[in-house]
C-alpha cells in the first residue's frame, strides 16, 4: 500500500507544533476552517472542504504531547481515505522542530494519491507558516483544490 510521507523543520518549538496539530483552533489556522477535534485519545474529529462536499472523520488514536499525534479515518466522502491513518510526530532540533507527517494506507497509487500527496505538502508549508509568521493558508482562504483541478483557469 502506498504512504505519503513529508518530512518538514519548522521554526516553533514542539509544544507549538503539537497545538497546532492536536487542537480545532490550531487545525482552523493551517488546513480548514471547518474543523470540530477532540481533546482525548478516543474522541473524533471532522474536517469539512467546498461547502462540505468533502467530509472527513477522525478518531483521535494518540495524543501524546509534544511528539504524537495520530487519526484513524473513520469515514470519508473520499473513498480512497476511509481506513487510513495521519501521523504527525515531532522531534526538537536546533530550537525548532522536525516534523515526520505520514499518511498512510492507500489502495493504490493513482491520480487521487497524487492530489492528496500535493494537497499535503501545501497544507504543510501552510503550517509551516502559521507557526513561524502566524497566518496560514488554510480552507477556504485559499482555495487549493482550484489550483489542482483539470479545469482551473
Amino acid at each position: 500500500m502506498p504512504d505519503i510521507l513529508h518530512l518538514l523543520n519548522i521554526g516553533a518549538s514542539p509544544e507549538r507544533v503539537f497545538a497546532a496539530v492536536a487542537s480545532e483552533d490550531g487545525v482552523r489556522n493551517w488546513w480548514t476552517r471547518d474543523a470540530t477535534l477532540g481533546t482525548q485519545a478516543g474522541g473524533v474529529g471532522e474536517f469539512a472542504f467546498y461547502g462540505r462536499k468533502t467530509v472527513t472523520h477522525v478518531t483521535i488514536e494518540e495524543l501524546t504531547p509534544p511528539v504524537r499525534v495520530r487519526w484513524r479515518v473513520a469515514d470519508s466522502t473520499l473513498a480512497s481515505w476511509r481506513g487510513t491513518s495521519v501521523a504527525f510526530d515531532l522531534e526538537p532540533q536546533d530550537g525548532g522542530t522536525v516534523l515526520r507527517f505520514a499518511h498512510r494506507g492507500f489502495a493504490q497509487a493513482d491520480d487521487n494519491y497524487a492530489r492528496v500527496t500535493t494537497g499535503w505538502g501545501y497544507y504543510l508549508a501552510s503550517l509551516k507558516a502559521y507557526l513561524e509568521t502566524g497566518k496560514g493558508a488554510p480552507h477556504p482562504d485559499i482555495d487549493f483544490h482550484r489550483m489542482v483541478a483539470r479545469d482551473a483557469a
